[in-house]
């Protein structure tokens, strides 16, 4: 597991979304149902947009997001706005299994600065499983970001 932390702007995003409450780990089943809803015409990394989440239960309240130009069809899925951020940006290689240890360093980092952050807070799936190749786990990159504060 590798692990580079820094602080960026995060631009505005158009997205796609459908919103889950549930345990994460089962969220994945209904991420297809957005890609679908915009003929897969995506024009950025999916990721989603955690609210709430419970590290013990894995239960969480997130927005599944694609982000498009795209207007979806049907199944429940809208579009909004993200507006632009200052945010924590820690990007994980490795499989999601060690994601938690840079949650962790996240944490540290955030100590260390005395830096205040504050959810939504997003996993972004810069390559992880294909839908038809599972991929390997070791290569997978996910980028976590998490909003400042501005106190």
């Amino acid at each position: 597991m590798e692990c580079q932390i820094e602080i960026r702007n995060i631009e505005p995003i158009r997205v796609a979304f459908l919103h889950y409450k549930g345990v994460a780990t089962e969220a994945n089943k209904f991420f297809p149902n957005v890609f679908k809803s915009i003929q897969g015409k995506a024009n950025g990394a999916p990721f989603f947009c955690y609210y709430v989440m419970n590290p013990e239960t894995k239960m969480g309240e997130m927005d599944l997001c694609v982000p498009t130009e795209q207007n979806p069809l049907g199944n429940g899925i809208e579009i909004k706005e993200i507006p632009a951020i200052k945010a924590v940006c820690a990007t994980h290689t490795g499989s999601y299994e060690t994601l938690h240890q840079t949650y962790e360093a996240i944490d540290q980092y955030a100590a260390e600065h005395n830096l205040h952050l504050q959810p939504p807070f997003r996993e972004v799936y810069i390559k992880g499983p294909g839908l038809l190749l599972k991929g390997k786990p070791d290569k997978y990159i996910t980028e976590i970001l998490f909003p400042i504060r501005e106190d």
